[in-house]
């Protein structure tokens, strides 16, 4: 596997704006070439044990119940896994339901951007070890000055954060695109890829450490299927997969600059 190009000299200074260039190539083999977990497993075993700050914590309200239930609600999962989470999100009704229906305690109703410092109720609680914004930035009108302004006024809270954004590179997103679709999320402002969710980090005043892909998809066209049938009869333990380069989701774990 090759260096990662988040901390490859030759590439930092695009990182951080200083030089540019039309047509940068990126190599990715510093991603493992197997799937890795889902998004909610892979970010549950950084954050195992420890003290997390839950950014935008309550999910959709409409799809709440079924996530839960599925086992797929991240703020459950995390509550499972960590040693204290506290949660914030500025979605009173999805608060309201997951305190009066689930029994969710420590979810605050705060605007991070707006409260300062001396105003948020649990900074008692901190330092956290991680902060987590799972799914959030490409809900933002400005993702960079909301996380600036997280790290300047509240980055005592937390010591790194994790944030988890679409890859626009998603094995099926591109399948979509070739048949002349394009299949989003009707409240997301933006794709990104792991060059770009690191730009955005890196101007917000952070230092990217690591980046995984998560949700890779395991579905393939009709002859990989019948190929990986084909393994599956004669014993093999051989299969065709999705680059995780494809995968669904990008994890970008940073420390503050």
């Amino acid at each position: 596997m090759g260096k990662p190009f988040f901390s490859d000299p030759k590439h930092l200074s695009y990182i951080d704006g200083d030089e540019f260039s039309p047509a940068l190539s990126l190599d990715l083999d510093f991603l493992p070439s197997e799937p890795n977990n889902s998004r909610q497993d892979t970010i549950c075993s950084i954050v195992s044990s420890k003290k997390v700050l839950h950014i935008g914590c309550t999910d959709h309200l409409p799809v709440i119940d079924e996530k839960i239930s599925a086992g797929r609600h991240l703020h459950a999962a995390l509550i499972e896994v960590c040693e204290k989470v506290i949660g914030v999100d500025i979605d009173q009704p999805s608060i309201d339901h997951l305190t009066q229906n689930y029994n969710m305690s420590d979810i605050y109703n705060v605007d991070l951007v707006s409260t300062p410092l001396d105003k948020v109720p649990f900074t008692n609680e901190g330092p956290f070890e991680y902060a987590i914004m799972g799914e959030i930035v490409e809900h933002l009108d400005n993702p960079v000055q909301f996380l600036s302004k997280l790290r300047s006024e509240h980055g005592t809270l937390f010591n790194k954060l994790i944030v988890t954004v679409p890859n626009a590179f998603n094995h099926n997103v591109l399948k979509e695109w070739k048949r002349g679709k394009e299949t989003i999320n009707s409240d997301h402002r933006f794709w990104f890829s792991p060059y770009t969710i690191t730009r955005v980090l890196s101007a917000a005043g952070y230092k990217v450490e690591s980046i995984r892909m998560a949700d890779v998809s395991q579905k393939m066209d009709i002859f990989s299927r019948g190929l990986n049938r084909f393994y599956s009869m004669i014993g093999s333990t051989k299969r065709l997969r999705v680059a995780q380069k494809y995968g669904a989701t990008v994890i970008a774990i940073a420390s503050q600059q």
